[in-house]
């Protein structure tokens, strides 16, 4: 998200879209700054250089201006999968690696943590809110798609001989317990370094799920 500063004549033109997205970055800065919870909404309102009037017409609550930011880092994480995919089927290989299913999936395990272990912010509020009431239904879709794409290549992998004939949907879980696991330990502590220990934890289970 861009953090450029939005002049007063383009806030008058702005169209709801642009509004959104110029509250989100200013949302991501609050919370960077003060937290969720000390965060307010007259807070956020006085980031984005709007009434509180403007801000309740596009977010009704706090929980749904975090579930917006939430919705937009996801879907820059799932076009990210999509270019590492569109490159295994290009026969680019995964980042960069040996053009394998197992190397996608470890790709795609790797720029998951490099692009939600970079947001102190949405990877504290994830944590405070993956059972929040108003936000738990936007958490279960993103966990139904992320996995849904895991077993998409997961089964490539088993039909092409790679993987073992394991259950998909269960790989899938584990990868994503796996991901979340590294998280929530660099949640706790900030020395703890996500992407490195995932280069060894997928090696270990790579070996594990190779046909």
């Amino acid at each position: 998200m861009s953090e450029k500063p939005i002049s007063s004549r383009s806030r008058r033109r702005a169209s709801p879209e642009a509004r959104r997205a110029q509250i989100l970055e200013a949302a991501l800065r609050c919370f960077s700054e003060k937290g969720y919870h000390e965060a307010t909404m007259d807070d956020l309102a006085r980031e984005a250089g709007l009434s509180k009037g403007s801000l309740y017409w596009h977010f009704k609550s706090k929980a749904q201006v975090f579930a917006g930011l939430l919705a937009a880092y996801t879907l820059e994480l799932f076009q990210a999968w999509e270019r590492e995919a569109d490159a295994f089927r290009a026969g680019g290989g995964a980042g960069g690696g040996d053009g394998s299913v197992i190397a996608l999936l470890g790709r795609i395990g790797e720029l998951s943590l490099e692009h939600i272990a970079g947001q102190a912010a949405l990877l504290r509020a994830w944590a405070e809110f993956v059972v929040h009431r108003e936000v738990q239904d936007l958490f279960a879709e993103i966990y139904r798609v992320s996995r849904r794409e895991l077993c998409t290549w997961i089964r490539r992998g088993i039909e092409s001989g790679e993987i073992r004939d394991l259950e998909p949907e269960s790989l899938a879980a584990a990868l994503t317990a796996g991901m979340e696991g590294l998280l929530l330990q660099a949640l706790v502590d900030p020395e703890f370094e996500p992407v490195r220990h995932w280069r060894v934890s997928w090696d270990v289970f790579a070996r594990g799920i190779a046909a």
